[in-house]
């Protein structure tokens, strides 16, 4: 007698606050093909929680900048539609999966003093 192990999908919970505009639906699109894509190759089922915001709605004044997409209650992209590998490779990261590092762009990093505090800057 054989038995049958099922393994059980991690999961992960993405929250997608969106506007009525072509990057919101963009947003949507790539998380939906994420979703299939982690549970097809890695096991890793995706529930995707859409919030559309309405411009006369309160809770629209707090969040300015759609779409805005939450991976595990964090915050990971506003304003814009992410690819499909930067979502793929921030939900690996949550889930301690560390991504390749990319070899393409430099990363410079400058210290300022403004005459309150020393602060840093890194850009890509």
């Amino acid at each position: 007698m054989s038995e049958e192990i099922i393994i059980e999908p991690i999961k992960v919970q993405v929250t997608i606050y969106l506007g009525f505009d072509d990057e919101s639906d963009k947003a949507l699109q790539t998380a939906w093909n994420v979703a299939k894509k982690l549970l097809e190759q890695k096991n890793i089922w995706v529930e995707i929680i859409p919030v559309h915001i309405w411009l006369t709605d309160p809770i629209g004044l707090e969040i300015p900048d759609l779409p805005k997409i939450l991976v595990n209650g964090r915050t990971a992209f506003i304003g814009r539609a992410p690819s499909e590998e930067e979502l793929i490779d921030y939900i690996m990261d949550r889930l301690g999966e560390t991504p390749p590092l990319r070899q393409e762009g430099t990363v410079f990093a400058a210290t300022y003093y403004t005459g309150f505090f020393e602060g840093a800057a890194m850009v890509d």
